[in-house]
């Protein structure tokens, strides 16, 4: 087909994990694992490997989708002044927000209560990773943008990379993407917080971190924070210039004539 009559074809993130002709190189030295095929596993809201208190939000993508709601549209600089979770819960600006997103997205107003506890430390507690470093909380970052949506172009120029990202932080001249997560971890909770990440996230961080790094504005890419904002659990993955031209070369490969929707 002459290349000014071809259409992109539209292909959610969905369809790219169930599509059997989306097949992923895993190059050596790859600190994502990726299986030669996509498994719709990959998308998972959340599998719901442990339990939950008869108080707190339930298992599912309604609670993650409620905490979205509240974490995209909080007052940073209310937050920042609240002092504590008590004060900045019983703001009627935070309550309408929580009460609004629970009508929403379906969730009890029993479980509001746990809903405030974990965005108000989403925002106003350091971030712990996992490897010991500490990185501050997302009221005190240099620079935030909240639900970035993005778009870039595949290598050959025939097809879209779209999506959103929760959020964009810097600290100084370090560029982060932050991703929160309400999965509902196993016992061992690092462990379990790990292998998620390997297991089920990799392609959104290599399509998150190839749209970020067109977005820094001169700052360095850092790599993603992957938050479990039920346990206050952090996963970085950390990247550099040679993993970057890596996961660019990864989606040169992937199937042409599509629009890739994270």
């Amino acid at each position: 087909m002459p290349r000014a009559a071809r259409r992109l074809e539209m292909l959610s993130y969905t369809r790219l994990a169930n599509d059997a002709d989306a097949a992923i190189v895993t190059r050596p030295g790859d600190p994502l694992h990726v299986p030669l095929e996509i498994h719709p596993a990959e998308f998972a809201a959340d599998d719901a490997v442990g339990e939950v208190g008869p108080r707190e939000l339930p298992p599912g993508a309604s609670s993650g989708l409620l905490l979205h709601d509240v974490l995209e549209h909080a007052d940073l600089e209310l937050a920042r002044r609240a002092g504590d979770l008590e004060a900045w819960h019983t703001e009627p600006e935070v309550l309408d927000q929580l009460t609004s997103a629970a009508r929403a997205r379906g969730i009890a107003t029993r479980f509001l209560p746990h809903a405030a506890e974990l965005a108000y430390a989403t925002l106003t507690a350091p971030l712990q990773l996992i490897d010991g470093t500490t990185l501050p909380a997302m009221v005190d970052a240099t620079a935030l943008a909240r639900e970035v949506e993005f778009s870039y172009p595949l290598p050959d120029a025939r097809g879209l990379v779209k999506g959103y990202i929760d959020a964009l932080l810097a600290w100084d001249d370090e560029l982060w993407v932050l991703d929160y997560k309400s999965d509902v971890l196993g016992e061992d909770r690092v462990t379990s917080a790990t292998a998620r990440v390997r297991e089920h996230y990799g392609i959104q961080a290599r399509l998150y971190a190839l749209a970020a790094t067109r977005m820094g504005g001169g700052r360095r890419f850092a790599g993603l924070l992957f938050a479990f904002v039920r346990y206050g659990i952090v996963v970085p993955v950390r990247v550099d210039d040679t993993q970057l031209a890596t996961w660019t070369a990864w989606l040169g490969e992937l199937s042409t004539r599509r629009e890739v929707r994270a």
